[in-house]
């Protein structure tokens, strides 16, 4: 049996196939799109809200590598335009209450007609469920179905974990580390709510099906899952660098090495084995993510808790066989 290290030796060194071309291509798309439209937002000095834009580059370049060319006949002609209506309302309201209420830290309601600009691109490739080209509608399809059983583990398992232990911790005199959150109860769960969806819309949605949904599914097909975890988390990784640079409160080199490369790590694989436990399931994969984005901060929790996700990767490699590659992926 093939080692990894000769697995990846000889895909780096075989003549260019069709899976080769496709990582090479859509590395390059998500990459360039992302890091163009952020490199653009902070040359024209935009407000922090259309640094959004620069989130977009994965999903963006998994639907453009998806496009088929083949109508489906099951699409109605005018569908996707009124679910990307519906969807593009949704996400502007997201995206006005989630900065309105970060900055003034009161709940009232105002909606920036600016910010409809950065709300298209999720609206679009959440509309791509009834999309007539049938391999754009084929990848939107695994993002937008009819919840289940994966997708509420992968929502709650995080925060049902952390805030267990932590509780416990508590409970026997553990310091826990706070949400720098203020205002009236209803305030803190409203903001609360409008930070979770933030994450799942303008993260999530335009993360997960580049990463997982395209980028992961192909390499599974010629690595295995833990392999292919790595192969996934060393460009997811990179990917983040100029929005870690260029955000309001920039990340130190310690907290980057941390966060995207020591933690980021198990993290990939658990993202890994939600989306092969749940049928390769994007939407499982984007509740975990925003799930991640949002628990720390919004719950007070015992910091030791986070080790529970190395447990829980040893044990998910351990009872998944996350090393074997299994052929019949291909």
């Amino acid at each position: 049996m093939k080692t990894s290290h000769n697995a990846i030796a000889d895909w780096l060194g075989a003549r260019p196939p069709a899976l080769k071309r496709q990582v090479a291509t859509y590395l390059a798309l998500a990459f360039g799109l992302s890091w163009l439209m952020t490199m653009l937002a902070i040359k024209l000095h935009a407000r922090e809200e259309f640094l959004n834009f620069g989130t977009a580059g994965p999903a963006l370049a998994a639907m453009i590598l998806s496009f088929r060319g083949k109508e489906n006949s099951s699409g109605g002609r005018w569908a996707r335009w009124w679910w990307f209506l519906a969807f593009l309302v949704i996400c502007w309201i997201v995206l006005s209450l989630h900065y309105l209420w970060r900055a003034s830290e009161r709940l009232e309601i105002h909606l920036d007609p600016l910010l409809i600009s950065p709300a298209i691109i999720p609206a679009w490739v959440l509309s791509g469920f009834c999309s007539r080209d049938s391999g754009t509608r084929a990848l939107v399809r695994r993002l937008v179905h009819r919840p289940n059983r994966w997708g509420l583990t992968a929502l709650l398992a995080l925060p049902a974990m952390l805030l267990t232990l932590s509780a416990t911790a508590h409970r026997f005199g553990g310091q826990l580390t706070s949400p720098e959150t203020s205002g009236s109860r209803s305030f803190v769960v409203a903001d609360a709510t409008a930070f979770f969806f933030y994450n799942l819309l303008f993260v999530a949605v335009l993360e997960e099906p580049g990463w997982r949904g395209f980028l992961l599914d192909r390499l599974q097909t010629r690595f295995s899952p833990l392999l292919a975890s790595l192969l996934v988390w060393f460009p997811w990784a990179l990917w983040h660098v100029p929005l870690d640079y260029f955000r309001p409160t920039p990340w130190t080199w310690t907290q980057y090495v941390l966060l995207r490369v020591v933690f980021l790590i198990p993290l990939t694989i658990i993202l890994t084995w939600f989306y092969n436990r749940s049928d390769r399931s994007i939407q499982t994969t984007a509740l975990f993510h925003a799930s991640m984005n949002t628990t720390p901060f919004v719950f007070s929790y015992f910091p030791p808790a986070w080790g529970l996700v190395v447990v829980w990767v040893v044990w998910a490699v351990i009872a998944d066989q996350m090393w074997k590659f299994d052929p019949c992926a291909e």
